[in-house]
């Protein structure tokens, strides 16, 4: 490499297969794993601001294009688009599209016409669109309607021996390309610099945390509930939400975090077993789409309009259609029309949308166990209570929906599962301090004060008796 008195440029090993380009112009991540924000943010590095992913979208039953996070960083934290700035995606050309759309579902949501087509009541498919649009990121600059995914990020298609411009000259600082050698190679031109990087992965990806799980007692008689995470896509020592319950006997799934298949290995549970997976929405926190595949294909229980975007995110990452995508699942659709259904012999399970920023559900779980009552309310991604009082002063969210999502708990619960996330689209655990049962704070590490008895933050790896 040649001498020059531009500002150092570095390449690193962020895992494997994974590397991060950074450059005084911007940051280029070569490969996206799951969880690969945790990577980064652990070692203290740059954020990127481009993301190059691989000719093969899934290793290991796990996504390797999971570019959510990286653009929530960009577009929250780097505060990108307030720097005219848009978020960058190195693709092939057949994958550009795909890229887009599970974006679009992931971060923006699915419109109106798409649940309504995909099944959902056209009258709760109005009503989601119109939360989610009320708390989409709008754009100042074109009506303060919500930003398009193609107002937020550009695609750069690059087929083998191509190359395209990532970054341009700015005064003495050199344009930078990256350049496609073929099959994993790569290369970075900086100037008069060249750094070749291979992101062939030859190993297993493991996350940035230990994952601690005890062997999962799947026996009858008990009705409990296996904390899989209880943290969120930006905390690299803690993974994200998911549990695994067992209903006297029955072993159901609530959501997929990144590294399923660790997890089911660390618990001594073999995907089988699984009788029910229940998906409750499709951010990347709660849902790595490839983790969600197995053989035989999961039962898989959820509305139509999640269903529909779990298949454009698995469309994307296998290159196929979101029809072709219904092979990777038995779906049992959700109908919020009856939204009460027993899922496993003897309970119910009473299903209700959340407010989240795409659409999400929530759970109410009752069962009579060796004649003790268990009722465990799951909240989902759920948004606090002085923010849905904006939104309803604001007409983002009905009258009618604001008091049945205001009215969840009666007290009768034997155990709340909250989210207590905070920020614009997650919970304030402050509402819920009053609460005279027991509580169990998710999707957070932050909570410093002494919580009233019977309240608690919970922890990746326990294991909760939902009968007390």
């Amino acid at each position: 490499m040649s001498d020059h008195t531009s500002p150092p440029v570095q390449l690193h090993k962020i895992g494997e297969g994974t590397f991060l380009f950074c450059s005084p112009q911007g940051n280029i991540l070569f490969g996206c794993p799951p969880e690969v924000l945790k990577r980064i943010l652990s070692s203290h590095l740059p954020m990127p601001d481009t993301v190059v992913v691989p000719e093969k979208l899934e290793h290991m039953h796990s996504s390797q294009a999971s570019l959510e996070f990286p653009l929530y960083h960009f577009l929250f934290v780097q505060r990108g688009l307030d720097r005219h700035r848009r978020f960058q995606v190195v693709a092939l050309p057949e994958q550009c599209k795909g890229l887009a759309e599970l974006l679009r579902v992931t971060v923006v949501g699915p419109t109106d016409k798409e649940m309504t087509e995909s099944g959902t009541p056209a009258k709760v498919a109005k009503e989601l669109f119109g939360e989610t649009t009320y708390m989409s990121l709008k754009n100042p600059e074109n009506g303060n309607k919500p930003y398009r995914v193609e107002e937020m990020i550009n695609f750069f298609p690059m087929q083998a021996k191509e190359h395209v411009e990532v970054y341009a000259q700015q005064d003495k600082l050199p344009a930078v390309y990256v350049e496609r050698q073929g099959g994993a190679a790569y290369r970075v031109l900086y100037g008069e610099d060249a750094y070749d990087i291979d992101m062939a992965v030859s190993a297993e990806q493991v996350p940035n945390y230990t994952i601690k799980h005890k062997h999962f007692d799947r026996s009858t008689g008990k009705f409990t509930a296996v904390v899989l995470g209880r943290s969120n896509g930006f905390d690299p020592k803690d993974p994200a939400n998911g549990y695994v319950l067992n209903v006297d006997g029955k072993v159901v799934l609530w959501d997929c975090p990144a590294y399923l298949h660790q997890h089911l290995k660390a618990l001594k549970l073999d995907p089988k077993d699984i009788d029910a997976f229940i998906l409750s929405h499709v951010h990347e926190d709660h849902l790595d789409a490839a983790e969600s595949l197995r053989d035989p294909p999961f039962e898989l229980y959820a509305t139509p309009e999640v269903y529909y975007s779990l298949r454009v995110k698995l469309a994307a990452v296998y290159g196929c259609t979101p029809e072709e995508a219904r092979k990777f699942h038995n779906w049992h659709p959700i109908d919020m029309a009856q939204p009460r259904m027993e899922i496993v012999p003897g309970a119910t399970f009473d299903f209700f949308h959340s407010v989240h920023a795409i659409p999400a559900l929530g759970v109410r779980i009752e069962k009579q166990v060796n004649g003790r009552r268990g009722l465990l309310h799951i909240s989902g991604d759920h948004l606090a209570r002085a923010a849905l009082d904006t939104m309803l002063e604001a007409k983002g969210i009905s009258k009618k929906r604001y008091e049945e999502v205001t009215h969840l708990l009666n007290g009768e619960e034997t155990l709340v599962l909250i989210d207590a996330g905070g920020g614009a689209i997650h919970g304030d655990y402050h509402d819920y301090l009053s609460y005279p049962g027991r509580i169990a704070y998710m999707h957070t590490g932050l909570i410093q004060e002494e919580l009233p008895p019977g309240h608690e933050l919970a922890q990746s790896g326990q294991v909760l008796d939902v009968l007390g």
